[in-house]
């Protein structure tokens, strides 16, 4: 392999540049403000990271994405380490975080602060439209983040073989339902008409994995022979047209389970009309 800049790997044969791995997660914690009438969402991330070599910088993915605030706390430090430079490579949808001091060998959390846009693009955190009971245009959210669109919604190390443990937190208008990949653990109504939601604790998985989803949806549940809850959503007006779906995919979930002698990985399947 050849490098392309400072910490940069190049496979030559695809041209796909790989981040250096000084700096590597484990844990995503995040948490999401969703602002569907403006089109727009605030984050907060916690990530519980593992240092390999000492450094005063490293790289992470992001694109589209206004970072506010970056920070990071060595588990043995006191204080955090606050950032210097944030600097934005926008062809190779990275940023390079440059901090005041020396990052140490060992453990800690990077602390980020960001704003995003629910793009019109159908790739990363975005926006969809659909006709509510009055008849007039409504607005949900939703993401796509196979293969390189996780960094459009959060910084993070959007590499396959860079797995790593998510919770996520959703805090939306207090009538809108919010989904993600495990099942709602807490919910919390707070000031302002609107609801924080928790999630559990994902496994170890790569960023196109993960997924969530926010606006106002009806569901129709059933349960696996094998315990699995298997849910599908649709906007108002449109849950009698998934019926055949949610037949489909309990039936077709028993015999994958069977016929791989594999158990499905999670408590719930969840199938969304966007």
């Amino acid at each position: 392999a050849e490098y392309m800049g400072e910490g940069h790997q190049m496979d030559k044969a695809k041209g796909r540049v790989l981040l250096p791995t000084n700096v590597t997660p484990v844990k995503y914690e995040l948490d999401l403000d969703v602002d569907l009438a403006n089109h727009r969402f605030t984050g907060d991330e916690r990530v519980a990271c593992v240092v390999s070599k000492a450094t005063k910088s490293f790289q992470i993915h992001s694109k589209e994405i206004y970072i506010k605030s970056v920070s990071f706390t060595p588990s043995e430090a006191k204080e955090a380490i606050q950032v210097e430079q944030i600097n934005y490579n926008v062809r190779y949808h990275t940023v390079e975080f440059v901090f005041a001091s020396e990052i140490p060998i060992g453990s800690g959390t990077l602390t980020l602060g960001f704003v995003g846009e629910l793009n019109n693009q159908m790739a990363g955190f975005y926006r969809s439209n659909y006709t509510g009971f009055d008849g007039k245009k409504k607005v949900m959210a939703s993401t796509q983040f196979e293969p390189l669109d996780a960094r459009r919604a959060f910084p993070c190390w959007d590499e396959p073989a860079v797995k790593a443990i998510f919770v996520i937190t959703l805090t939306v208008d207090a009538h809108l339902t919010a989904l993600s990949n495990m099942p709602e653990v807490e919910s919390i109504l707070l000031e302002k008409n609107k609801r924080r939601v928790v999630f559990a604790e994902s496994p170890k998985m790569s960023t196109y994995l993960v997924a969530f989803c926010v606006g106002e949806f009806e569901s129709l549940q059933r349960t696996t022979k094998n315990g699995i809850v298997v849910r599908v959503f649709a906007p108002p007006l449109k849950l009698p047209l998934t019926r055949f779906a949610l037949d489909v995919a309990t039936r077709v979930l028993d015999f994958y389970d069977d016929f791989f002698q594999l158990k499905y990985p999670l408590p719930k399947l969840d199938m969304i009309a966007i």
